[in-house]
């Protein structure tokens, strides 16, 4: 899914996914502790071409993924601009009294949304799934059993998505030789739900067959796919840092807020 909206694979591609959670950890931490909307301000802007230039994903997509981010951290930030405390008021309607204060902090929480939305649609963007249970197992000490069990739940997820549009399709089919409660309401919804459960577990129980026949075991393992550390990781590192400084150097150069905390 992600590879058919994608232009090029970019050096993030590259970067240990261990890498790319502990950045996403500092980051928000980074960002809680910084009260300056200039900064956040900047940094905002920073992570978007960030997030152009490496996610190697199609304009058109990103334009529409931005548009949803900033929609959303604006319906985050309306309750802090509607209700927020001031003295200096732009808009007062009944309980609605909208200051230049809340309406700082307002922005100030939705560019914080904004920012850690940017990055981590970097890491969706330029991470395989699987690789992150890889890396996991391989530098973080993951138990095999642990790693392999998530990876098949999630590979289980798009069948049994495929198995209830199958389903539905097969009683609008039958729809005439099936009484309506079968269909709809809590007799539907629990007839449908215990035959993709049903199917689950027949799927599950062959699945551990299969592995126990090839011999699979919690013990060591050699893996054909690797995952390590590399030069790439550190500049990865280096560069979320330097955005972070130089994000603060031009909100020290430009300041489109009068405020530089927002607390």
């Amino acid at each position: 899914m992600i590879e058919a909206i994608r232009h090029y694979s970019t050096p993030a591609d590259r970067v240990n996914p261990i890498t790319k959670i502990l950045v996403a950890v500092g980051l928000f931490l980074a960002v809680v502790l910084i009260h300056d909307p200039n900064h956040l301000f900047h940094l905002s802007l920073l992570m978007l071409v960030l997030l152009i230039v490496l996610s190697g994903v199609k304009i058109r997509y990103l334009v529409l993924l931005t548009a949803t981010i900033l929609f959303f951290g604006l319906i985050s930030s309306l309750y802090m601009i509607f209700y927020g405390e001031g003295t200096s008021t732009l808009l007062r309607f009944g309980i609605v009294h909208i200051t230049e204060e809340s309406t700082v902090r307002g922005v100030h929480i939705m560019m914080r949304g904004v920012v850690l939305s940017f990055f981590g649609a970097l890491v969706v963007f330029t991470t395989k799934l699987t690789d992150v249970f890889y890396s996991m197992m391989q530098q973080g000490g993951l138990r095999p059993k642990f790693a392999y069990a998530f990876m098949a739940a999630i590979r289980m997820v798009p069948i049994i998505a495929n198995e209830y549009m199958t389903l539905r399709r097969a009683r609008k089919v039958r729809r005439p030789l099936i009484h309506r409660k079968y269909i709809s309401g809590y007799k539907g919804f629990s007839t449908t739900i215990i035959t993709l459960l049903s199917q689950s577990i027949r799927r599950a129980y062959r699945l551990g067959i299969a592995m126990e026949s090839k011999g699979f075991d919690d013990g060591p393992r050699t893996y054909y796919h690797r995952t390590s550390f590399s030069i790439i990781d550190l500049l990865f590192i280096m560069l979320v840092i330097l955005t972070v400084i130089f994000s603060y150097q031009l909100g020290q150069w430009y300041s489109p807020f009068a405020t530089t905390d927002a607390r």
